[in-house]
């Protein structure tokens, strides 16, 4: 059944069209005068300002990074200088205070959640059990599968399930089970990975990505887009040989590779599990959502194969290059691009790379990953793990990590201001735009919810999972 637009209403705010998208009793969310702040510029109702590829320039999301902080660093009473010390940094630890958040949107379970998780604890079970992996697997004579971090046995336990149960909350059983079983992927590279940062090698952590890239690129091999983001990814002289030689082991294995031949006794364990993932989810859906999902995942995981890099050498962000690589390695677009798929939907490329519905993912990512950084923070400091926000702003201005925790709240209020105007103006521009479909403008009804369920939830994942426990 067709899902209904929700009415909008418009009021006026010192000179400022303002749209309460949902009731017009509502708070209007007041501009600010905060430099965090960079609306596009509006489109004129019902037309879309941008049809093709919404892809941010990386320099002035850096130049915007700076203007960010700096200018909630000068709005407060001024950084309190760090001498860095152990002592310090220990004191700082044991009297961080998260900064008080309450999400403006709200979310509801799918009442299918229980048999979903039951289904998907099995998949997990069959995938990462030693029953499937052989003690073979364990040894350096296949780097991609060395031991699996103890972590990796308890994703069931840290609440993962209140993300995919409330942003799919209409989905049938077999895609929710899917999501599920997605997520779970999402959190088991993340440990590996960062397992693998601690304890392994360079070769050892190429080869785990290069096995998640042969899945993707065998899959369409004459994408040019998948082989060009192979080589254009990393940005300085050591990068470009690294991704050049890893570029060539990817496009020279998927040569070899099919669908049909895989074998996931072969590869690692995370390798096989997103293989099932894969073939499953591009199998029913058309091939318009299968390749763009292809160049979405893929640039998540080459996003997080740098920050890896960067991790395992110890090379630390800037605030600037942080922040405009966050959502890609933190799997933002790609959580949210299998929106399509779960729901059952189906959303053309005109629609889902308009400048707008960017806006609004590119926000909505923002705020997760951002708010994920203050929860993160206390464990990763512990862990000596620099790739966080609140770390990195603390570091690189001066700051206690308490003032740091605060400009990066205030970041994630400011974003919430754009995701409501971002809302706003997409209702707007899909309700008066008579080349889009009733099918489509329910697609991006889908989204829009998505998208608000995302934050909520999320948000109860990071107050509530014992992942983020000290």
């Amino acid at each position: 059944m067709a899902v209904p637009l929700l009415q909008t209403s418009t009021v006026r705010v010192h000179g400022a069209i303002c749209f309460s998208y949902m009731n017009p009793r509502r708070q209007v969310w007041e501009l600010r005068s905060s430099s965090s702040q960079a609306f596009p510029c509006r489109t004129r109702p019902g037309h879309f300002g941008c049809m093709k590829a919404y892809c941010p320039n990386s320099s002035s999301v850096a130049s915007l990074a700076k203007i960010s902080v700096r200018a909630h660093l000068e709005a407060s009473e001024g950084p309190l200088k760090s001498n860095d010390t152990k002592f310090q940094q220990q004191h700082q630890l044991h009297d961080f205070i998260i900064p008080k958040f309450i999400p403006p949107f709200s979310h509801k379970r799918n009442p299918l959640e229980e048999e979903a998780n039951r289904a998907a604890q099995q998949w997990y079970h069959h995938y990462f059990s030693s029953t499937l992996i052989p003690e073979t697997f364990y040894k350096i004579k296949n780097a991609s599968c060395q031991t699996i971090p103890r972590s990796f046995y308890k994703i069931k336990n840290v609440n993962f399930q209140t993300i995919p149960v409330s942003v799919h909350s209409t989905a049938k059983l077999s895609h929710l089970e899917w999501a599920f079983e997605f997520y779970m992927f999402l959190f088991s590279i993340d440990d590996v990975v960062g397992h693998k940062t601690r304890s392994s090698s360079l070769e050892d952590l190429e080869e785990f990505f290069l096995e998640l890239m042969v899945v993707i690129i065998s899959s369409f091999p004459k994408d040019y887009l998948l082989k060009e983001n192979l080589t254009k990814h990393f940005d300085d002289e050591i990068d470009h040989k690294l991704i050049k030689d890893f570029a060539e082991k990817v496009l020279a294995r998927a040569m070899q590779h099919s669908k049909t031949d895989f074998d996931e006794h072969k590869v690692s364990p995370v390798c096989a599990a997103f293989s099932n993932l894969w073939s499953r989810a591009t199998s029913e859906m058309p091939k318009e959502w299968n390749r763009r999902y292809a160049q979405i995942i893929q640039q998540s995981m080459l996003s997080q194969f740098l920050e890896a890099r960067n991790l395992f050498l110890k090379k630390n962000p800037s605030i600037s290059t942080y922040m405009s690589q966050r959502n890609e390695f933190g799997y933002m677009n790609a959580a949210l691009g299998i929106i399509d798929y779960v729901d059952d939907i189906f959303l053309p490329n005109t629609v889902y790379y308009n400048s707008t519905m960017q806006r609004l993912l590119q926000a909505t990512g923002d705020v997760a990953c951002w708010h994920n950084d203050i929860y993160s923070f206390q464990k990763e400091l512990m862990n000596g793990e620099m790739s966080n926000l609140v770390i990195i702003i603390g570091k690189e201005k001066g700051s206690s990590y308490n003032k740091a925790a605060e400009i990066v709240n205030q970041m994630v209020l400011d974003k919430l201001e754009e995701i409501h105007y971002a809302i706003a103006d997409l209702r707007i521009q899909t309700q008066s735009n008579n080349e889009i479909t009733a099918s489509q403008r329910v697609a991006t009804e889908q989204y829009i919810m998505g998208c608000t369920r995302f934050i909520s939830s999320t948000h109860e994942f990071h107050s509530q999972s014992s992942r983020f426990q000290v």
